[in-house]
């Protein structure tokens, strides 16, 4: 049994000119999304940009100005600090739900990856053996190459 016979063997049956294309998981992945998860998602970008970063301390440092001048929240800021703590309490249950939806997609995106890895592999495999067939046809002497050949088809 030559080489390519072996490696056309050991490949399952096969429609050469079907070509499927890579899934996209980013597209999967917004079907699957829930509005919930989708709005979760949103708040959680949000409030991971800079910009956010920037208008926290910008309100916390005009409050703590206002407070203490106007004694409208005086030193220790105790409403300051309540509404900090509310919204630190939210937003911990919000940045949960995105973590777990962003680990959903790094799953979604392995398999995919993995899905279509595993075609262009398939698809090498094929052309392998398509040129091993056209060199024998063309009586190209295949001699020199034997032995990466056999490696190749046993592994």
């Amino acid at each position: 049994m030559s080489v390519s016979q072996a490696a056309a063997a050991a490949l399952p049956p096969h429609d050469i000119e079907d070509h499927p294309l890579a899934a996209n998981a980013n597209d999967m992945q917004a079907d699957r999304l829930s509005g919930t998860e989708r709005f979760c998602r949103r708040i959680a970008d949000l409030t991971g940009a800079p910009a956010a970063l920037m208008l926290a301390i910008v309100v916390q440092i005009v409050w703590l100005a206002v407070g203490t001048i106007t004694h409208w929240d005086p030193f220790p800021f105790v409403f300051l600090l309540t509404c900090s703590n509310v919204i630190q309490l939210i937003l911990i249950f919000v940045i949960a739900v995105a973590q777990r939806q962003q680990t959903e997609h790094d799953e979604l995106r392995a398999e995919a990856d993995h899905a279509t890895i595993s075609r262009l592999l398939y698809h090498q495999e094929l052309q392998e053996q398509i040129l091993l067939r056209l060199a024998q046809r063309a009586g190209v002497d295949l001699a020199d190459l034997r032995p990466a050949l056999d490696s190749i088809a046993a592994s």
